[in-house]
């Protein structure tokens, strides 16, 4: 009988072991799942972001043009309507907008209130548009509004420009993207100089 339970007792542990070095390997396996499919979303979002910067550094380099040709024009006494170049630049509008500053608040886990930056935009364009379809030469205060357009518009282009966008040819980058490395920062001081407009 004794022997009986000593054999009972001498499986009992192996048993136990094995099952337990498989829960522990299951435990490993799902985990590291888990932790991949962390990292597969934060490369998606860091993708994203690198997206957005891009959209809002192609939207300042469309707008700059414009301003840039409208005030070449001007000083060539031709009017934008009847320039050759028309709908070169005016035609391109990029939807960027607000897009790179709200990817910082969603970031931060603050929800987004960008209605002054999104209507700074359409004055910006509106004004723009404005210039673009005169019937006669600019005013001194048109040219002169025109120029505080452009040197606004210059060092937003700037501060965008300090974005990291070579973080998107590495993986571990475009990760770090995703924690808000170096560019929090940059969409903060885009927004103030925005605001302050």
């Amino acid at each position: 009988m004794e022997e009986q339970a000593a054999g009972k007792r001498s499986l009992a542990l192996p048993i136990t072991l094995v099952l337990l070095v498989f829960s522990l390997i299951g435990n490993v396996f799902f985990y590291s799942q888990y932790l991949q499919g962390k990292q597969d979303t934060r490369y998606r979002t860091g993708q994203h972001i690198i997206e957005t910067a891009v959209l809002t550094k192609v939207q300042y380099e469309t707008l700059l043009n414009e301003a840039n040709r409208l005030l070449e024009l001007n000083e060539l006494g031709v009017l934008p309507g009847a320039s050759a170049g028309k709908g070169d630049l005016t035609t391109i509008r990029s939807t960027a907008d607000s897009a790179f500053i709200a990817e910082a608040y969603l970031l931060k886990g603050k929800k987004p209130d960008l209605e002054r930056v999104d209507s700074y935009f359409q004055r910006i364009r509106q004004s723009l548009d404005e210039l673009e379809h005169l019937k006669q030469p600019m005013t001194e205060q048109q040219i002169t509004e025109l120029t505080k357009i452009k040197e606004a518009l210059s060092a937003q282009y700037e501060i965008i420009q300090k974005f990291n966008f070579d973080a998107a040819e590495t993986r571990i980058s475009t990760i770090q993207v995703a924690s808000g490395i170096d560019w929090l920062e940059l969409a903060d001081q885009l927004e103030a100089s925005i605001v302050s407009q």
